[in-house]
């Protein structure tokens, strides 16, 4: 039996083996564990089914046992003849024939009525055992049985269960010689005598028929484990195939966080994994149609949809990479639109928005496959052609002038003829980089400008252009190093009510640290920041940088505000309210306390764009202010759109605002207009008394400048010495007029 057993598992093994091994991921596979689950299982319930077959098998048959061995008692009688008829050869002949028919007999042995040995009869030539007297207790046990109902023994031997030996008494019994018809049934035994002859004792022995039937049990427990094993291959099998889905989707989903989103994925079968094959493939298709307008927005300009300044500045990199490789030339054209801001002017800037489209249509049909076309910023676009020489590229710059010569915009009854100015930078070795380039093709289109516009104009290195150059390539150089090691530093000029003196809040100003300890004005390097596409991240360390210092001094000046100004680039992301909160929840600053300037120009000429954000702004309580009013675009009615808290009017309108009528007439309607729309007006540059009573007059909210305080390194804490007499100060000729700019 434990042969049977050792095989069994031997087999359950031998097809747990067959399981592909599992990956040494640290982790169990799904399909190896099913698999091996079904096969313990069917390894446990076959082996169970085996023990059950045998232990039921012995224990029905050790009960067959007894119930035959209790039949063949019944046959005692028969077996007893030779007791009665002890000379009789044909009963002896008898009892050896019924002896023959049953193989299960092993002995018949005949006892006289002491218990000795009078004769035995065994079946087969090979029977082996030797009688032995009755004596003792069997005897007695024996004789005592004479006249019962139950006469003989029945004892199993010990060390095999599968032979038996029964004794039984055998007697006559003989009715009481009181006459035939005397007799009385009724009297009991008392009527009765028995006379004991002897003893007959069966000895019986299956296991001949054991050994068969358990051969047949070994034979169908056999065919049960070759069953059990057959359907465990073939389950396994089975589960493997309909589990091969579940497996073929490992490595698509493995490659799609790799991120390949044109991953392919097999057909499934069952309805439950093609449901999820059909979410993975939705999913990638939805991953990759963001990603393809992630890198739209990331590579195209949102109006026109060509290029951006990033992406050009990266096919620039390549083709400087490649003239060098190559040994060849390209060209780079900068094109600049000629009185593109008489347009906005006239008809508004949604008309202008028009106008660069269909620019940018041209340029495509004009350059087709022989260039890139991108938009540079603003009515400013690049064509960067490659593998031409300074003929071919003169021979683009003209087919393009001419096209947009012909190019008419019609607009609310208006007619507008388009003309450009070209800049043309030749690309003939690794010289010059991205930046070199960029600078020189700007500049060659400055000096198409200034010899007429509507004209092209090539490079030349000219002595003060070079220098200009340098010093560009210069300033992106310090401005990388400041940005990387905030070499920037802030300074914060003061912004009082003019009524009260009060000092409302202060303008955050960015300065650049110099080699000598001193400061550089913005004005010197913005240029080249903008031009360079380094003003967002000014933008980012300014108002990192402006919070920062805006939470250490609100611990003993809880009511510091500042108001911190945002160039284009910043509104260039749709996060801009969400960086903003971030530093300010960093640094606990209540949203209130910051204001963020925008100048006029941006404002308008992003109009759909800026309300998007200054409403987001505005929604987390930021205040806005609508910086530089009254120069860029004039229009009051943008003032409807725009939901600012501030109008700062532009220095030039106050700088000789006590000589000049028109300036003060602009400024009283710029007063009269925030005070009907709920803002509060700032006059910047504001260098004298007479200037200061004069804004108080025409109804100015807030002043700013030097007389008013001059930038410093820390928020100042002094107020003007206000109420003040405002006509003294007009009379007044000697007053402080310092000159310089806020």
């Amino acid at each position: 039996m434990k042969q049977w057993f050792a095989t069994a598992f031997g087999a359950g093994y031998d097809a747990l083996a067959t399981l592909k091994p599992e990956r040494r991921t640290g982790k169990r596979v799904l399909i190896n564990e099913i698999l091996s689950l079904q096969i313990m299982v069917t390894a446990i319930i076959g082996t169970l089914a085996i023990a059950g077959l045998y232990w039921g098998g012995q224990w029905v048959l050790q009960d067959n046992y007894s119930r035959w061995a209790m039949q063949w008692t019944q046959e005692l009688n028969e077996l007893g003849a030779p007791l009665f008829l002890p000379n009789d050869d044909e009963a002896i002949l008898r009892l050896e024939s019924f002896i023959d028919k049953y193989p299960e007999i092993d002995r018949v042995s005949y006892y006289k009525d002491d218990g000795s040995v009078m004769f035995s009869i065994q079946n087969g030539a090979d029977a082996e055992g030797q009688d032995v007297d009755l004596a003792g207790d069997t005897l007695s046990e024996l004789t005592d049985l004479v006249g019962t109902e139950a006469p003989y023994v029945v004892d199993t031997r010990f060390l095999n269960a599968r032979a038996f030996e029964i004794l039984a008494p055998v007697w006559t019994e003989a009715i009481a010689g009181d006459g035939l018809f005397s007799f009385d049934l009724t009297e009991g035994p008392s009527g009765t005598s028995e006379n004991l002859i002897g003893f007959v004792g069966l000895e019986l022995d299956f296991s001949l028929f054991h050994n068969r039937l358990l051969t047949n049990i070994k034979i169908a427990i056999s065919i049960l484990l070759i069953l059990l094993i057959v359907s465990s291959v073939i389950a396994r099998r089975y589960l493997a195939h309909a589990l091969t889905a579940i497996s073929d989707l490992q490595a698509p989903i493995a490659e799609l966080a790799r991120g390949n989103l044109a991953v392919q994925f097999k057909p499934a079968e069952h309805r439950e994994i093609s449901e999820i094959v059909e979410a993975l493939e939705s999913t990638a298709s939805a991953l990759g149609e963001r990603d393809a307008r992630l890198l739209r927005l990331a590579n195209h300009d949102g109006l026109t949809g060509l290029f951006n300044r990033r992406r050009l500045v990266e096919e620039l990199k390549k083709e400087v990479d490649n003239v060098s490789v190559n040994e060849m030339s390209s060209a780079l054209l900068f094109i600049d639109l000629d009185q593109f801001k008489y347009v906005n002017d006239t008809c508004g800037h949604p008309a202008g928005d028009r106008l660069i489209r269909k620019v940018a249509d041209q340029l495509k049909r004009t350059v087709h496959q022989n260039g890139i076309v991108a938009r540079f910023g603003g009515d400013e676009f690049a064509v960067l052609v490659s593998n031409v020489d300074k003929n071919k590229a003169r021979q683009v710059a003209e087919k393009l002038l001419e096209d947009m010569r012909r190019l008419a915009h019609i607009e609310d009854g208006h007619v507008f003829h388009v003309h450009c100015s070209i800049g043309i930078a030749m690309l003939q070795s690794d010289k010059f980089d991205h930046d070199d380039l960029i600078a020189q093709a700007d500049i060659a289109c400055r000096e198409a400008k200034e010899n007429g516009r509507n004209r092209l104009s090539f490079y030349s290195m000219s002595e003060g252009e070079a220098e200009k150059i340098v010093a560009d390539v210069g300033w992106v150089s310090k401005l990388r190093d400041a940005i990387d090691n905030d070499d920037f530093s802030l300074r914060f000029q003061p912004i009082v009510h003019i009524a009260t003196g009060r000092i409302t809040h202060h303008e955050v100003l960015l300065r650049l640290k110099a080699d000598d300890n001193k400061t550089i004005s913005p004005d010197a390097f913005l240029p080249a920041a903008v031009r360079f596409g380094l003003m967002g991240e000014i933008d980012s360390w300014l108002v990192e940088n402006a919070i920062l210092v805006l939470a250490e001094h609100r611990q003993d000046r809880p009511d510091l505000r500042f108001s911190i100004n945002l160039s284009a680039n910043a509104f260039e992301t749709d996060d801009l309210a969400g960086f903003i909160r971030t530093h300010l929840d960093k640094n606990n600053v209540p949203a209130e306390a910051v204001i963020f300037e925008i100048t006029e120009s941006l404002a308008v000429r992003h109009l759909s764009y800026v309300e998007k954000q200054i409403s987001a702004l505005r929604k987390m309580g930021c205040e806005l202010a609508l910086d530089d009013f009254g120069t860029g675009y004039s229009s009051f009615s943008y003032l409807q759109r725009l939901p600012m808290d501030y109008i700062k009017i532009d220095g030039c309108f106050i700088r000789d605002l006590v000589n000049n009528p028109v300036d003060q007439k602009m400024v009283r309607l710029i007063g009269e207009i925030g005070q009907e729309a709920g803002m509060k007006t700032i006059a910047e540059y504001v260098q004298g008394g007479p200037t200061l009573a004069l804004l108080a007059e025409l109804g100015i909210d807030l002043a700013q400048g030097y007389f008013i305080g001059r930038p410093t390194s820390v928020p100042t804490t002094k107020s003007m010495p206000i109420p003040i007499n405002l006509r003294q100060l007009q009379a007044s000729k000697n007053l402080s007029s310092n000159d310089g700019i806020s």
